[in-house]
């Protein structure tokens, strides 16, 4: 089992954003490679933006 089984297409995440939490929030997973590392790069998007961002800086919900 992975630490980032939660990180699947269309579930809900929280983005901790390493920009001083500027865009910290809940966002829904768009695309994910088929393996998941810590530095993977996951598609994830609000209604307002879209971010590609490490596996690492995610979290469940």
């Amino acid at each position: 089992m992975s630490n980032y089984d939660f990180i699947k297409a269309g579930s809900k995440v929280f983005w901790h954003d390493p920009d001083g939490g500027l865009s910290d929030g809940v966002y829904q997973v768009v695309d994910v490679p088929e393996e998941i590392e810590e530095d993977s790069i996951i598609l994830i998007a609000s209604d307002y933006s879209e971010a590609e961002v490490f596996a690492a800086e995610l979290s469940p919900l």
